[in-house]
């Protein structure tokens, strides 16, 4: 490939707000078939100081002959989604001109929205096979819990693009949770909504796909492996190291069952559109791999998660320990827990997310360690 292309798509991409490859340098392009006249997509490969490399997706529109990236002129998209371009899969009859607005505040992928319709999430930092966010849309099509899924574009097995319902006049979870809090407000009913939206997503995805089970003692092995490297970094921890290990005792003698869950959940993955709440960004950690977003999981994972979350909107709103404590026995309610007595699997993953978050906030947001370390401490008084 040209050198002349590779340095004109490093320059796009370091000016972009989702390239993390900065530290790297380019070292080749590869060029996928042409959807039409004038659009097709380009991955820039990256290489970084350690040998290791990384794809980036740069979907390609030519305009007088010069490459510009498509999603400045989504429209584009809409329309080789409509015409059946080569390379677009389309799961229901899409309009074909409606207008395109390029969605300014995302980061590690990037949206374009088609009027009030539809939108595309164009995926940048690419790894080979189908996207798990794809797969789920799919799963749980008509469940009404989730954006319904328009169609995807697909080169050489890898999903390059995603095509989703726009959901109307939608509101962030995370932010509607901080000011509920901020404002002394009661979320219960919002909390319940989720968790009932929560157990329909889990109940979906266990029909449709493959379930299995997870060894409780290699859980509990892994989870003090994580705690112990945690604790190795944020010493602020290590006063609630017996605690910590007693819950994870707990689960050691286990068989969980488990299943495909959203794998990243929390409050800033739910919208609140029309009154009815929609979980979006089925795309799983992003610092784990494709392999392991696609493993079955506890599906309390997800449902700790959120739990934290909730954990989080109570500091930033400043909120009392009663608005958390009703916001998660309403949740927990509206999934179907018992909220009377704590279930030792969701206390193991709630533990383990904690210990997560005191590393990233003592690297990041030292003024939210106390975040985690209050659900530690907790654990000590719980004991």
């Amino acid at each position: 490939m040209s050198a002349d292309l590779t340095r004109r798509l490093w320059d796009l991409a370091v000016a972009s707000r989702w390239f993390s490859g900065r530290s790297g340098r380019p070292v080749d392009v590869e060029l996928g078939p042409w959807a039409g006249e004038d659009l097709r997509p380009a991955v820039l490969v990256v290489e970084f100081g350690d040998g290791h490399r990384e794809r980036f997706h740069v979907p390609l529109l030519y305009r007088d002959g010069e490459p510009v990236d498509a999603c400045d002129d989504g429209a584009v998209l809409l329309r080789a989604l409509h015409d059946g371009a080569p390379g677009f899969e389309r799961y229901r009859d899409v309009p074909a001109d409606l207008p395109a607005r390029r969605y300014a505040g995302e980061q590690s992928n990037t949206s374009v929205f088609f009027g009030d319709e539809l939108l595309v999430k164009v995926f940048r930092r690419l790894e080979p096979g189908r996207s798990v966010d794809v797969e789920l849309h799919e799963a749980l099509a008509g469940s009404g819990v989730v954006a319904e899924l328009y169609g995807a574009w697909v080169w050489d097995g890898t999903d390059l693009a995603v095509f989703l319902e726009a959901l109307h006049d939608p509101t962030d979870g995370y932010v509607l949770a901080c000011d509920y809090a901020r404002e002394g407000r009661d979320f219960t009913g919002h909390a319940r909504a989720l968790g009932e939206a929560l157990a329909t997503v889990h109940h979906t995805l266990a029909e449709r796909l493959p379930t299995a089970t997870i060894d409780g003692a290699a859980l509990a092995r892994e989870s003090r492996e994580r705690f112990a490297t945690v604790a190795a970094e944020v010493p602020e921890v290590r006063p609630f190291a017996d605690a910590v290990d007693a819950v994870f005792a707990e689960i050691a003698d286990d068989e969980l069952p488990a299943q495909r869950v959203h794998g990243d959940c929390h409050l800033g993955q739910v919208l609140l559109s029309e009154g009815r709440w929609r979980y979006v960004d089925f795309e799983g950690e992003p610092l784990k791999s494709m392999e392991e977003r696609r493993r079955p999981d506890s599906p309390l994972r997800d449902v700790a998660g959120m739990l934290r979350s909730f954990a989080y909107a109570r500091a930033a709103g400043d909120a009392s320990a009663d608005w958390l404590a009703d916001c998660r026995a309403a949740f927990l309610a509206g999934y179907g827990l018992p909220t009377d007595a704590q279930d030792p699997v969701l206390a193991a993953y709630e533990t383990d997310k904690a210990g997560y978050e005191a590393v990233y906030e003592a690297r990041f947001r030292p003024e939210l360690l106390t975040v985690p370390l209050a659900h530690l401490a907790s654990l000590v008084t719980e004991r």
